[in-house]
């Protein structure tokens, strides 16, 4: 019995670890997809400071958040999507015009990413 009761508590926490980083996925890709669209206004603003502070926080937030998606993703795709914040924090700071391209790439890997947390009957598979 207690055996039982131990496999329960388990699986329990393991599912609720399971629904959590799912959740925090979806909660951070939503976050750092509205901070890509305000690099881009502010950029089409001609305000280049803010453009460049937005972008350095864009990419600082991505800084901190990569220990946690290393847990749940893999290295080959967090690297991409750090390499992505960095054009874009370059870019901003040059003015480049490069920076819409730079952003909808990272907006198309944060999508692929968040994609990959949601669970589906083919991922389960």
């Amino acid at each position: 019995m207690k055996r039982i009761i131990i496999s329960v508590i388990l699986l329990s926490v393991t599912a609720f670890g399971c629904f959590y980083s799912v959740y925090a996925v979806n909660e951070f890709t939503a976050k750092i997809l509205d901070k890509i669209h305000e690099v881009e206004d502010a950029f089409e603003k001609g305000d280049a400071e803010k453009t460049s502070e937005k972008a350095k926080e864009l990419s600082e937030d991505w800084n901190k958040f990569i220990d946690f998606a290393l847990l749940v993703n893999d290295l080959g795709h967090a690297l991409e999507i750090t390499s992505s914040m960095a054009e874009i924090h370059s870019f901003a700071q040059e003015g480049n015009e490069e920076l819409y391209a730079a952003c909808d790439r990272a907006e198309a890997q944060i999508d692929m990413f968040r994609d990959m947390q949601k669970p589906t009957l083919w991922k389960i598979l």
